[in-house]
Parts: structure tokens; sequence; C-alpha cells
């Protein structure tokens, strides 16, 4: 479905209100739930975010060509899609079947869990660059928040 926005402005001297269109909006639809939120998008036009499914939990998904994709989960029960390169790489987080917060790398189909400092537990992904590298935070083995780079 498409919806035209229009702004609405004021002209001072003669009090009317004037409409202009400012373009469309593109309803990306769901996977299933009620709600969704788009988190980036790449020269190429793919969305990625996060949205509700049918059974009441929040996936990671990327959408491309009129269609949501779920991008699944690390074996535990939610995900979110933070961003995507334009080589069509998603970052984002998971958890896991324990429950533990993951940084995740998605490819060609594939979530690979980034991993975590030593001894920690949790991490992010939250942006990645042409190159594949990935910045975040990961907690560290005292439980502190640090900001990290993975690499290939």
């Amino acid at each position: 479905m498409t919806i035209t926005i229009r702004s609405l402005s004021t002209i001072k001297f003669i009090g009317l209100l004037e409409t202009n269109t400012i373009g469309s909006i593109v309803d990306l639809g769901t996977l299933g739930g009620a709600g969704a939120r788009a988190h980036w998008i790449n020269d190429s036009g793919q969305v990625v975010g996060e949205s509700d499914t049918d059974m009441g939990k929040t996936h990671a998904f990327l959408w491309q060509n009129g269609v949501m994709t779920d991008l699944g989960t690390l074996g535990g029960d939610s995900s979110f899609a933070a961003t995507i390169n334009d080589m069509g790489q998603v970052v984002g987080s998971s958890n896991t079947a324990k429950g533990e917060f993951r940084a995740f790398l998605w490819q060609n189909g594939v979530m690979t869990d980034l991993g975590t400092l030593p001894g920690a537990s949790e991490s992010s992904a939250e942006a990645i660059n042409a190159r594949g590298q990935v910045v975040g935070f990961s907690t560290n083995a005292s439980g502190a928040s640090r900001a990290v780079l993975w690499t290939k």
C-alpha cells in the first residue's frame, strides 16, 4: 500500500492552509504480528529492522523487492537488525537459547554469532561498513560495557 504524505504550512498574510506533496510512504508489512520497526536502509533499497511475529516474538527482518524475510535468531526467541551495508550483510543482536544477547552477522541466509570479549556473556552489533567491519559493544568479564570492533 502506498500513502501520499502531505506537509501543511500556513500562509501568514491571508491565513490560508497550503498542502504540498513531499513524497510517499510504503507499508513494509510485518512478520505476521501487530507491528514492525525499520532501522536502516542501504543504497540498494534493502531495509532491516525488527517485527513482531505471529507467535508474539520479535525477530530481525530484511525487506527487499516487496518481501519481508525473517532472519531468525541465535537459538533464542528474539532478535533485531540494526544496519545493513551495500553488500547485503546485516548486523544486530539476538538472544541465545541461554537467554544471552549476542551480536550477529547475517549473510547469505546464515546468522553467525560474533561473540564477546573474553569472560563476557553479552554483545550487540550496531553498524557495519563496506569492508565488513562491525562495531558495537560487548560486556567484559566484570560486566562493564566496552565499545568493540569486529574484523574478519
